[in-house]
C-alpha cells in the first residue's frame, strides 16, 4: 500500500510537471487536462492513504476528501475561463468559490483533531481587511462582487494555516507539519496568482511556473495527512 501511495505521488508529479510545460508553452487545454489528472491524483493518494493507515480517523479523512473535491471543482472551473474566455469572471467566482470551500473543510478536519481556536478566525479576519487594503492599493484589475470573495478568500486561506500551526502545537502529530508546510505553499501559489489574474505583468511564464510549482507539493502534501494523521 505504501509503494502504491509513493506511485500516485510520482504520477501526480509527472502530471503537474507536464502541466507546467503545457502552460509555458501557451497550450491551455492541454495544462487544463493534465491538471484535471492531477487533481484526481491528490484525492487517489488521500483514498489510499486511508486505507494504509490503520489509525487513521474516519471523519478527518471525510472532511479532507470533500476538501480535495472542491479544490478540484474549482480546478475544473478556473480550468474552463482558458477555453471559454466569454464567462472568464464569472468561472473565476465560482472557481474561488470552490477552493474557499475546500479550506474551510481542512480548517473543520485540523479542529476536529486539535479543538476549536479563536486564533485561526482572528488572523482571518485581520488579513481579509489587509487585503482589502492592499487590492485597492495595488489596484486589483477585479469588480466589487469579486473584490470582496477576493479578500475573504484569503482570509480564509490564512485560517487554514493557523490552525494547521494551532493543531501541531497542540498535537505534536507529523501529519500537521506536513499540512503546515503545504498551507504555507498554498498562500504562496495563490498570492503569485492573484498577481498572474489581476495584475497587469508583462511576462508570466515565470509567474505560472512559481505558482504550480508550490500549488501541486501543497496539494500533494495536504492529501498525506490522511496517510499520516495518528488521532
Amino acid at each position: 500500500m505504501l509503494t502504491l501511495i509513493i506511485v500516485l505521488c510520482a504520477l501526480t508529479c509527472a502530471s503537474a510537471t507536464a502541466t507546467i510545460i503545457f502552460r509555458r508553452k501557451g497550450q491551455s487545454f492541454n495544462g487544463m487536462l493534465c491538471k484535471f489528472l492531477s487533481s484526481f491524483g491528490f484525492m487517489s493518494i488521500a483514498f489510499v492513504g486511508y486505507c494504509y493507515n490503520n489509525d487513521s480517523n474516519p471523519y478527518y479523512f471525510c472532511l479532507a476528501i470533500f476538501a480535495l473535491m472542491f479544490g478540484q471543482g474549482g480546478d475544473i472551473l478556473l480550468g474552463l475561463k482558458e477555453i471559454a474566455p466569454k464567462f472568464r469572471s464569472r468561472l473565476m467566482a465560482m472557481g474561488t468559490s470552490s477552493f474557499l470551500v475546500g479550506h474551510i473543510f481542512f480548517i473543520w478536519a485540523f479542529m476536529l483533531i486539535s479543538g476549536v481556536s479563536v486564533l485561526p478566525f482572528i488572523t482571518g479576519a485581520v488579513i481579509f481587511a489587509g487585503a482589502v487594503v492592499l487590492i485597492k492599493v495595488l489596484k486589483f484589475n477585479v469588480d466589487k462582487k469579486l473584490f470582496v470573495l477576493l479578500a475573504l478568500y484569503y482570509g480564509i486561506l490564512f485560517a487554514k494555516g493557523v490552525s494547521s500551526f494551532v493543531a501541531l502545537y497542540r498535537t505534536g502529530d507529523p501529519a500537521f507539519i506536513v499540512s503546515s508546510v503545504g498551507s504555507v505553499l498554498f498562500i504562496i501559489s495563490d498570492t503569485v496568482l492573484a498577481f498572474i489574474y489581476f495584475f497587469p505583468v508583462k511576462s508570466k511564464n515565470r509567474l505560472v511556473t512559481i505558482e504550480l510549482a508550490t500549488y501541486y507539493p501543497a496539494q500533494i502534501l495536504l492529501a498525506l495527512t490522511v496517510a499520516l494523521i495518528n488521532q
